[in-house]
């Protein structure tokens, strides 16, 4: 399939899917950047050593977010 081919089928995606595929092509992008793997491996570490977000922590950072368009 072409790039050509591609653009024309995300132009027809709604725009929900439309998200989800730019979400998916930003992780194909970084997924292989040390930053990104260091990143990863930061979180991953401190959420070992017992470092937790709440649930009211998680539903303020969602609508912050939301809020913002994201």
């Amino acid at each position: 399939m072409s790039l050509a081919e591609i653009q024309t089928q995300v132009e027809a995606l709604p725009p929900a899917e439309r998200v989800v595929l730019s979400a998916y092509l930003r992780h194909l992008a970084r997924r292989d950047e040390a930053a990104n793997r260091q990143a990863l491996d930061t979180a991953a570490a401190r959420m070992a050593a017992g470092e937790k977000v709440t649930r009211d922590q998680l539903a303020h950072l969602h609508e912050t977010l939301k809020a913002a368009g994201m």
